[in-house]
C-alpha cells in the first residue's frame, strides 16, 4: 500500500491531530505513505443548510480546520517527513496564510508547540487542483510551487472537474514542466513510482 485516504475528523468529535493518533502519524511517516485528507461530513451543519453550502463552503472549511489542527497541534512539527495532500485546493488556509503567521507572531499561546511560523508547515502540504478558476490554481503554484500541487477530479460528484487536464492547461504562464508535475509527476513521485 502506497497511501491512504482519511477524513478531516474522527466521528465529528475528534481532530485527526489528536495525541492518541500520534502512533498512526509516526507509522505513516516511517512507511513514507502518502495521506490524502478528504472531508467527511461537517461539524457546523446548522448554518450550512441552504444553497448547497454544505458542499460549496463546508468542504473547504473542513479541509482548512484539519490542516490548521495538524499544524497548531504539532503533528507537522513532530513528523516533518509526512506527505499529506489536502483536497479542495487545501481549503481556505493556503490563500490566507498571513493571518496564521500574524497570530503566531502576536500571541504566545498560538506559538505553543509550533516553533516555526505556521506557513512554514503549510508549505509542506500538497494541494489538489479543485479550485475551479485558473487564477486560483496559478496562485497555488506561485505561492507553494508546482511540486506541491496535484491533479484533482472530485470524481464522480457534481462538483467534480470533467476535464482536469484542460483546466491545468488553461492556467496562463505554466511551463510544460509545471504542467507535467501537476498532471501526474507529483503523484508518481509521492507514491514512490519515480524518483
Amino acid at each position: 500500500m502506497k497511501g491512504l485516504e482519511i477524513g478531516t475528523h474522527v466521528d465529528s468529535t475528534e481532530e485527526i491531530s489528536s495525541p492518541r493518533l500520534d502512533p498512526f502519524w509516526a507509522e505513516v511517516e516511517r512507511l513514507g505513505a502518502l495521506i490524502v485528507v478528504h472531508t467527511n461530513g461537517h461539524t457546523h451543519r446548522d448554518r450550512l443548510q441552504d444553497h448547497n453550502f454544505l458542499n460549496i463552503i463546508a468542504h473547504p472549511y473542513e479541509a482548512t480546520l484539519a490542516t490548521a489542527h495538524l499544524i497548531f497541534n504539532g503533528v507537522m512539527e513532530r513528523y516533518p517527513d509526512l506527505k499529506i495532500v489536502v483536497v479542495h485546493g487545501g481549503g481556505y488556509l493556503p490563500a490566507y496564510a498571513g493571518r496564521i503567521d500574524h497570530a503566531w507572531r502576536a500571541r504566545e499561546d498560538v506559538r505553543e508547540g509550533v516553533p516555526l511560523q505556521p506557513s512554514e508547515y503549510l508549505k509542506r502540504f500538497f494541494f489538489d487542483t479543485m479550485v475551479f478558476e485558473p487564477d486560483q490554481l496559478k496562485f497555488l503554484v506561485d505561492k507553494y510551487g508546482a511540486e506541491h500541487v496535484m491533479l484533482g477530479t472530485d470524481y464522480p460528484y457534481d462538483m467534480g472537474d470533467d476535464d482536469p487536464l484542460e483546466f491545468i492547461g488553461s492556467v496562463p504562464g505554466l511551463t510544460q514542466d509545471q504542467i507535467d508535475l501537476i498532471s501526474g509527476g507529483n503523484a508518481a513521485r509521492l507514491l514512490g513510482f519515480t524518483q
